[in-house]
């Protein structure tokens, strides 16, 4: 069976994003997605306040935290995507890149505990 054309593929998407049905089926899902938006802003407040509580143990101060927040929302994106073993490879590997530009392994680790928990297996 040959491949859809780029007209086929073309009138099929104009056909999709008539404005009346994309704006019925937006209202239709608004409250679920608002919702979704709620929790992930929610995990997101929770997780860098805990990277904030560390780095105030350590003394990390103003732009000296941004990096390990970065580290942490890295984490964050992983995890929407990934669990288990995967995930702790992906966090080694973060860990890897953000240690190699200078920031402390073993705070890294503690940031780590934020966002990812320890996998026993």
């Amino acid at each position: 069976m040959p491949y859809r054309s780029y007209e086929k593929r073309t009138r099929n998407y104009d056909l999709s994003v008539i404005p009346d049905n994309v704006r019925a089926k937006f209202e239709a899902r608004k409250s679920a997605m608002l919702d979704g938006q709620e929790e992930a802003q929610a995990m997101i407040v929770e997780v860098e306040t805990c990277v904030r509580e560390v780095c105030d143990e350590h003394g990390i101060v103003g732009n000296m935290r941004i990096p390990y927040l970065n580290f942490a929302r890295a984490l964050i994106r992983a995890k929407g995507h990934n669990s288990g073993l995967a995930l702790v490879n992906i966090k080694n590997a973060e860990k890897a890149k953000f240690t190699a530009l200078g920031l402390d392994p073993d705070i890294l680790d503690e940031v780590a505990k934020c966002v990812v928990p320890e996998v026993g297996y």
